[in-house]
């Protein structure tokens, strides 16, 4: 599939390599998944599902620093685009409501509701760094030509 994937990305007007497809399909995932893992919070009454939650919502950090990562070791990585910093912060944020979501499990009681209100804070303020971070990364990509 990745050979595939190189070779559409090779007849497009130069711009288009195929590493760059590929972080966009790594970083696809990795939204897909927290978005399954927010959905599964959001709905789960009872803490029933928590666990699940909690895959998912690791997992879904897990594929975007993999993403990272990935644009680090080919050389990709451009510090100099908003893009960068953009997402940067939304994996701190991300981070942090992974701290948050651990710190709420092992809570007493009485300091549970401040936690969840605060790891549901950061998890909104990521999410929409991410959705600002997709149209600084769908813009920014004509300035790679």
């Amino acid at each position: 599939m990745i050979f595939y994937i190189r070779n559409i990305a090779a007849t497009q007007e130069g711009f288009m390599n195929g590493q760059l497809i590929i972080h966009i399909v790594i970083m696809s995932a990795g939204i897909i998944l927290l978005a399954i893992g927010a959905f599964i919070g959001a709905t789960d009454k009872g803490e029933k599902k928590l666990s699940l939650h909690k895959a998912f919502g690791i997992l879904g950090t897990l594929v975007f620093l993999i993403g990272a990562i990935g644009l680090l070791i080919t050389g990709n990585l451009r510090m100099n685009l908003a893009h960068f910093y953009l997402a940067l912060a939304a994996v701190l944020f991300l981070i942090l409501s992974i701290i948050g979501g651990i710190a709420y499990t092992k809570a007493d009681t009485s300091k549970k509701p401040g936690l969840r209100k605060s790891h549901k804070a950061d998890v909104a303020i990521a999410f929409l760094l991410i959705l600002v971070t997709m149209i600084f990364g769908i813009t920014s990509i004509k300035l790679l030509k």
